[in-house]
């Protein structure tokens, strides 16, 4: 009832939307308001104060989980980096805007080392165009396969950290530090596509307030690899969801586990979930790229597939973070009461400097039936939002309201697919054999 309920929903709201939101044009025009009051946060000073507290969290992120016990649950690197940080700052950037442009640490720290030098960097080599944002995917892949499977403990992130960190220094040194911040560091690519879902936006030094999503109309993705990132963000999420039901356990031992143990012992499930996760984002392009090919032929438009499949990409980005917030925003909720008990004791030394060691963990602030109503209201609003920014974005690039109606029956069904998609996977039930 849940799947056909979505899928209605996402249908109504398409017949809604096409009846009201029919004006061609090339334009985007939509109201602002200045938040005058607030301009100071985005002055110098302010954003340098932010850039201090910037690097010092992340230098004692590492250096807590370099000296301090070597225990998920009494460090302060693991609940800071994996809650605060990766989840709860991703969706405080959704609400705020891309802030982490201003104090990406990899970033503050070689600005430092070019005002100690008196020099700026501009790298021995111009970045290749063609290679787009695949470092950035590549090193995304590496962060969500040490997220989900690599267990990983303080001193090991500590150290994942800072291989990062220089593997940055290095790339900035290569190809300059705007071509490299913009293309290769992942976490920059990741925060600038959520801070565009944000209601805020900074123009020329000063901040506006604006409809939200609306910035995901304001630029089309330049690159092949930027739609597969935007895939990937979403895939990732779906399959570490997916991997955890009782279809994907069957399906692997029924299957795969007599071959793949004998070969490669305990890794075996391992492997066989690595090679799901690399797969997941080609999944959901195939789909994506068949019904975009729907929507070229039955607008018969002479616009390339490539084109068309990057003017599309940008709305689907509300989806991948609904599906984020869906799935992970109770860890917020339960794991994320735990900095509160750290920050007394980051090195788990035994200390109580802000005398909260002793909080407890209220488990009763999440309610199950409320958690799976509002992940389905969720997934639904993602895919609603997606809906109407793929229908502006259609009447932009085709030239009458029929034709931009025509493109969207495709697109329709592609939200349909990923909406039950995604509801089908939050209502399996959950294993622990893998």
């Amino acid at each position: 009832m849940y799947l056909y309920g979505g899928a209605a929903a996402i249908i109504v709201s398409f017949l809604i939307i096409g009846y009201f939101t029919n004006k061609a044009g090339t334009g985007l025009t939509y109201p602002t308001k200045a938040l005058s009051n607030l301009n100071f946060l985005i002055k110098k000073p302010a954003i340098n104060v932010l850039k201090g507290i910037s690097v010092f969290l992340f230098l004692f992120t590492i250096l807590t989980g370099l000296i301090g016990e070597d225990s998920p649950y009494s460090n302060f690197n693991m609940t800071f980096f994996w809650i605060i940080f990766v989840l709860g700052f991703s969706y405080l950037t959704a609400f705020i805007g891309n802030i982490y442009t201003f104090i990406n640490p990899f970033k503050v720290l070689v600005e430092y080392f070019e005002q100690i030098t008196g020099e700026k960097i501009k790298g021995a080599f111009k970045y290749p165009e063609n290679l787009g944002y695949y470092p950035a995917l590549f090193f995304y892949f590496l962060f969500i396969w040490i997220e989900l499977f690599s267990q990983t403990f303080p001193r090991q992130l500590s150290l994942i950290l800072i291989q990062y960190t220089i593997i940055n220094v290095v790339a900035v040194m290569l190809v300059g530090k705007d071509a490299w911040f913009k293309y290769g560091e992942f976490f920059s690519v990741f925060f600038r596509l959520i801070g565009k879902i944000a209601p805020v936006e900074y123009q020329k030094g000063k901040l506006y307030l604006r409809p939200p999503f609306i910035g995901l109309l304001k630029e089309k993705a330049e690159h092949f690899s930027l739609l597969l990132f935007i895939l990937f963000m979403l895939s990732s999420t779906a399959f570490d969801g997916f991997r955890s039901t009782l279809p994907w356990s069957k399906f692997y031992f029924q299957n795969f586990d007599d071959i793949l143990t004998p070969l490669l012992g305990a890794r075996a499930d391992i492997f066989f979930q690595t090679v799901g996760l690399l797969l997941s984002p080609l999944i959901f392009l195939v789909i994506y790229l068949i019904l975009v090919f729907l929507a070229k032929l039955i607008t018969k438009t002479k616009a390339p597939i490539l084109e068309l499949c990057l003017q599309f990409a940008l709305p689907l980005v509300p989806v991948a973070f609904v599906y984020n917030v869906a799935h992970y925003y109770t860890l917020i909720l339960t794991e994320g009461q735990n900095i509160f008990r750290i920050i007394s004791d980051p090195f788990g030394f035994g200390w109580n400097l802000f005398n909260t060691t002793g909080y407890e963990v209220n488990l009763s602030i999440i309610d199950a039936n409320f958690t799976w109503h509002f992940q389905v209201a969720l997934i639904l609003l993602g895919h609603i939002v997606g809906t109407y920014l793929a229908h502006l974005v259609a009447l932009k690039i085709f030239p009458s309201h029929k034709k931009a109606m025509l493109s969207q029956f495709p697109m329709l069904l592609l939200m349909v697919i990923y909406t039950m998609i995604g509801l089908w996977i939050l209502s399996q039930p959950i294993t622990s054999e893998m």
